[in-house]
């Protein structure tokens, strides 16, 4: 369960989804008509109260006009920033005592 100050994996491909349509111009009424995807459906997804397969996400980029690797890309990049730092974290953990000690006598 996630908390209410971080949205879930849900809201976050919705979010994306979301920003994608609006980069387009697109109003919901108008993905209707293009996806056959009734306007609720679409709403939902793009909260994150209704869940979806990969085949659907695929579908929607496609009809839309947009790589599906653009809807992950959003969605999850603050996610690889930060797991990237912690990476970087680890790699020089050896060296931040050294570090803070020289910063100490500076």
């Amino acid at each position: 369960m996630t908390s209410q100050s971080q949205p879930n994996i849900y809201e976050k491909i919705g979010g994306a989804l979301k920003s994608i349509r609006l980069e387009r111009d697109l109003t919901l009424k108008e993905v209707e008509k293009m996806t056959d995807i009734n306007i609720a459906t679409i709403s939902q997804i793009e909260r994150g109260v209704k869940n979806y397969s990969l085949g659907w996400i695929i579908h929607y980029a496609n009809t839309l006009g947009f790589n599906p690797e653009e809807v992950f890309i959003r969605a999850f990049q603050e996610d690889f920033q930060n797991k990237q730092l912690d990476r970087l974290f680890e790699r020089f953990e050896e060296y931040l005592p050294e570090i803070k000690k020289n910063n100490d006598n500076t």
